[in-house]
Parts: structure tokens; C-alpha cells; sequence
């Protein structure tokens, strides 16, 4: 007696339910991603041979422009939060709410303190782009030293939940700047209130300027 023989077909397999989970991924990560917001200054950093990794979180970044412009950033948001609240509080700064937490979710701040309460009244990025464009950036001068305040201040509130840790310090500066101001930057660096005798200098990676250049004769 012979075999029955089944017919041969080929495995089906639905693929709806892996394209819904594709989407519902999708879906999630957008709801639930942040934004970083645009940056108040753009520089154009000097290149160099380094490839030291600058790192992204507990990092207080000092920029300037190539108008010598300084301006102040910190990654950590809670830090932000509490060093908003000082600044506020030694500059007699009335600032709500809603200032404070704009302050925590913006990137570089380069306006002297005692405009900070018109700046965060700025709902939109424009306006707050053009009031960028016009700021003097952070007084550093002897007289009138912002700066010093806001390295201070963060490194306190910092260091009041790191054990007693720094955070990590960078420089990043114009490839055009007066080489006056960021020696003045670095001074103030170097004074006793705040002793920062190591920090990282943000430039452009020399090998990724020269990618597609032609190789020298030998």
C-alpha cells in the first residue's frame, strides 16, 4: 500500500503584529523624547590632534564667541535648578516659576543676571535668538565679575551632592577670539575662589578636517 502524500507549502508568517510593535516603539520614543534646545552661540573651535572624549553629564562649559562674548552652560538640570535659585537670590532676582524652569531647560545663558528676568520672560526661541544676538554676554569684568558667580555657585551646589566632587570644567573658544579674553577666562579659572587648575578645551578633531585631502608626495 502506498503513502499518502501531503502537499508541501510553505510556512506563512504574520507580520502584523511585529509592525504594530515597530510603531508603538516609534510612537513611545517620540512622546517621551527631549529636545535639545538650539544654542545661544555658535563657535567655530580651533582644531587639534586630541582625541580626549569631552563628556556629557556633570559638564560646566565656558564658551566664547569670536566677539569675546562668555556664556555658561551645565548639563544636569537639577544642578541648573538650584544654581538659578542662588543666582536669583544673590542678584535680588524676582523670578517665578515658569522663569526658573525655562532657565533649566535652555542650553548656554550669555546676558548679564541682571537681564535674566526679561529673558525668561521670553516665550519663543526667536526672541530670546535676538536678545542673544544683542547681549554683551557675562560681565567679566574686575569690577562686575558674573562669571566668577556662576562657576562658584554651581560648583557649590554641585559638589554639595558629589561628595564633595567638581564637576568637570571645558573651555570653548573661537578660533578668532582675542586671545586677551580667553587668557582673562582662564585667570579667572585660576583664582582662589575657585581653583580650577585642569579643564578640558572643546576642539574640532584635526584627522576629520583633513578627511579627503590629498595625500603629501613623498
Amino acid at each position: 500500500m502506498s503513502k499518502i502524500k501531503m502537499p508541501r507549502t510553505s510556512p506563512a508568517l504574520d507580520m502584523t503584529p511585529m509592525v504594530d510593535l515597530a510603531f508603538l516603539l516609534v510612537t513611545f520614543f517620540m512622546l517621551t523624547a527631549q529636545f535639545r534646545p538650539e544654542e545661544a552661540v555658535v563657535v567655530d573651535t580651533p582644531s587639534s590632534m586630541s582625541q580626549s572624549p569631552i563628556p556629557t553629564e556633570n559638564l560646566m562649559t565656558v564658551t566664547v564667541d569670536s566677539g569675546g562674548r562668555v556664556f555658561w552652560d551645565f548639563t544636569d538640570k537639577k544642578v541648573r535648578a538650584e544654581v538659578i535659585k542662588e543666582m536669583a537670590t544673590r542678584y535680588k532676582l524676582n523670578l517665578d516659576a515658569a522663569q526658573q524652569q525655562r532657565f533649566v531647560n535652555l542650553n548656554d545663558i550669555g546676558i548679564p543676571v541682571q537681564q535674566l528676568s526679561t529673558y525668561l520672560s521670553l516665550d519663543g526661541a526667536p526672541e530670546r535668538k535676538k536678545m542673544d544676538m544683542a547681549s554683551p554676554g557675562i560681565p567679566i569684568d574686575s569690577t562686575n565679575n558674573q562669571l566668577l558667580d556662576w562657576i562658584r555657585v554651581t560648583q557649590l551646589i554641585f559638589s554639595s551632592g558629589a561628595d564633595g566632587k567638581n564637576p568637570i570644567i571645558a573651555l570653548k573658544g573661537d578660533g578668532n577670539v582675542n586671545y586677551s579674553v580667553m587668557n582673562k577666562v582662564i585667570k579667572i579659572f585660576q583664582s582662589p575662589t575657585v581653583k580650577i587648575n585642569r579643564f578640558k578645551m572643546i576642539t574640532d578633531l584635526e584627522e576629520s578636517r583633513m578627511q579627503g585631502a590629498p595625500a603629501e608626495p613623498k
